[in-house]
Formats: structure tokens, sequence, C-alpha cells
């Protein structure tokens, strides 16, 4: 009788603790880890104070022009939607369509020539090293996944 409470005990300890686990896992797969680039970078390629500098001003650079992209493709994805209630229109529908996406391909234009200045602030062996990390960076800009539901 007393071992058989006590492999209650401990059948019902290890649900628990499983489903504690699933709970944890489930949790950290909705969290988009959103990586600092700057610190990664400055870190990473062992930026010196000068270099630091000039890599903050870029970013500013940088973060102007990308605001001021995505003030447009705001105003152009209202407009487009502003269509639907319209009478159909193929026309200005794709009009509306072409000019998003000139200003998604300004968005990865404007990020080329960040990264390319970026690279220009590296000596050659920091050079080698941001070759190198281009790789992780994707993760720093993508969207989040969605939570399945």
């Amino acid at each position: 009788m007393k071992n058989i409470n006590t492999l209650k005990w401990i059948i019902i300890g290890l649900v628990l603790a499983n489903l504690l686990l699933l709970f944890a896992i489930l949790k950290d797969t909705f969290i988009h880890p959103k990586p600092d680039f700057k610190k990664f970078i400055i870190h990473e390629l062992q930026f010196d104070p000068q270099q630091i500098a000039a890599f903050e001003k870029e970013i500013k650079i940088h973060r102007a022009g990308m605001d001021a992209i995505e003030q447009k493709i705001i105003s152009g994805k209202q407009q487009l939607y502003v269509l639907n209630g319209l009478p159909h229109n193929d026309s200005s529908e794709q009009a509306y369509l072409h000019t998003l996406g000139a200003l998604q391909e300004q968005v990865e234009a404007n990020f080329m020539a960040h990264f390319k200045a970026i690279r220009k602030l590296c000596t050659t062996n920091q050079t080698k090293k941001f070759d190198a990390l281009t790789k992780d960076f994707p993760k720093f800009f993508s969207k989040p996944k969605r939570p399945k539901k």
C-alpha cells in the first residue's frame, strides 16, 4: 500500500515536470530574440572609439533613410487599401503595387549601402571578420514569426 502511494506521487511529479518543461519550450518559441546589432558589431569587430563614433553616425544616417522610406510605404499601403472600397480598377492597383515594390527595393538598397559603409570603417583584419559575420545579419533584421494558433 505504501509503495503504491509513493508510486502515485512519483507519477504526478513526473507529469507536472513534463508539463512545466513543455510550457517553457512553447513560451520560448514565441519570443523573437531581438539582438542588438550595434552592440554585436562593436563587440565582434572590436571597434576602437573612433570607429564607434563613425559607426553611430552611420547608424543615424541609415535610420533617417529607412524612416523616410517607411513613411512612403505606409502612405502607399493606405492608398492601395482605399482601392478596396472603390469600383475595381486594375491599373491603379498595379501602379500602387509597383510603387510599393520599388520602395521595398529601396529598403534593401539602403541596407546594402549601410553594410558597405560599416565595412569601410573596418581595418583589414576586421573586414575579414565582418565578411564572416554577414551570414548572421538576417537574424537582426527579420520580422518575428507569427505564433501558430
